[in-house]
């Protein structure tokens, strides 16, 4: 079985890389039925059925390794949750954050954690409808990094912010003294765009949604 070990998540966190899941994904199929059906309910809900239907999607074991639960022909890749929580390699629930990514974010990413340099310019699209779980301490900072708790109780004392959903544009380079948009994720207004990683290699945009906006994303038509 290909997977990602759980240490390489954690190392990459300590960077103050806010995205942790693999360079290069696992591609060996999960054996417990009953886990794959779980792990692709949760993941779709990162995206809607446009995204989704066709995407790959991987999820986390209890053993905290990264496993391919879907093949898909589409150009997504989707992700359950524990790769942005504080949680790192295991669901972060009640507070899920799974995402689904296209191709540009998806080789941006990879390139980032292997080191690979230059690394890509054309901005690709993440997105995370079921919002995403970070500490108090990430937003007053401006989620340049996220702390990794060694349990539910660090968890706790570190307060959990469950960001509104959203969906990135990455790379995106800015120039932060000519924005109006901010630098740091608005507690009072948690519906404005913003810049996530400001100053850094992996800085992009923010873009959040109401609840209302996400149901008539997930199912249009209706």
């Amino acid at each position: 079985m290909n997977v990602l070990n759980l240490n390489t998540a954690r190392s990459l966190l300590s960077v103050g890389i806010a995205l942790a899941v693999t360079g290069v994904a696992g591609t060996a199929q999960a054996a417990d039925k009953e886990w794959t059906s779980a792990t692709i309910a949760e993941a779709v809900q990162a995206a809607p059925p446009s995204v989704t239907d066709t995407a790959s999607i991987y999820g986390w074991t209890a053993d905290g390794e990264l496993v391919l639960a879907r093949y898909g022909s589409g150009s997504y890749t989707c992700i359950g949750s524990g790769s942005f929580s504080l949680r790192v390699g295991k669901p972060a629930l009640p507070y899920p954050d799974p995402m689904c990514l296209d191709h540009n974010a998806w080789a941006f990413i990879q390139a980032l954690w292997s080191g690979s340099k230059p690394l890509p310019t054309e901005p690709g699209l993440i997105w995370m409808l079921a919002g995403m779980n970070v500490s108090k301490s990430a937003v007053d900072i401006g989620a340049a990094t996220v702390a990794v708790a060694k349990d539910d109780a660090d968890a706790a004392k570190a307060g959990i912010v469950q960001m509104t959903p959203h969906v990135m544009v990455l790379p995106l380079p800015f120039s932060e003294k000519a924005a109006a948009m901010g630098t740091a994720y608005s507690l009072d207004d948690p519906l404005n765009a913003w810049i996530m990683a400001a100053g850094k290699p992996h800085e992009h945009l923010m873009v959040h949604f109401s609840a209302e906006d996400v149901g008539a994303m997930m199912s249009p038509g209706k």
